[in-house]
């Protein structure tokens, strides 16, 4: 779980599904199911149990649970234990501990412009073959 002096002013309870877009001024745990995309100008919480199908952003992103969409970070991204992300990361910092799991590509550090970098790469399926006649 998040540091008990950490400070919420948005939670989304662990009986809650959502479908949408959030948006938070401060901080937010979300300990449900959430579909859309979040942005924040604090830390998100992504609780443990809960699941996304959504794109993050904020200043830091915590991960307890599971996340299935791109992560943006303007700080931090830190995955715990039993944290999980399918879709791409892009950070300035990132911690992640043993026993949790990436499945995208992780840009981490500065650019050279000072500011985070994003590199998405289309998957297989979203590639399409052009046949031409002659």
């Amino acid at each position: 779980m998040a540091e008990l002096t950490q400070e919420y002013s948005t939670i989304l309870g662990a009986d809650a599904n959502f479908k949408g877009e959030m948006s938070v001024d401060g901080g937010a745990k979300i300990l449900g199911k959430f579909e859309g995309s979040i942005n924040g100008k604090g830390r998100i919480n992504v609780g443990d149990g809960c699941r996304l199908k959504a794109s993050v952003k904020a200043k830091e992103v915590t991960v307890e649970g599971q996340v299935d969409g791109n992560v943006e970070a303007a700080d931090r991204v830190e995955l715990k234990t039993k944290g999980s992300i399918v879709g791409d990361i892009s950070a300035i910092r990132m911690s992640m501990a043993d026993g949790a799991s990436i499945d995208g590509h992780c840009r981490i550090g500065v650019s050279s412009k000072g500011s985070v970098s994003t590199e998405v790469k289309p998957s297989a399926q979203a590639q399409q073959t052009v046949a031409v006649k002659k």
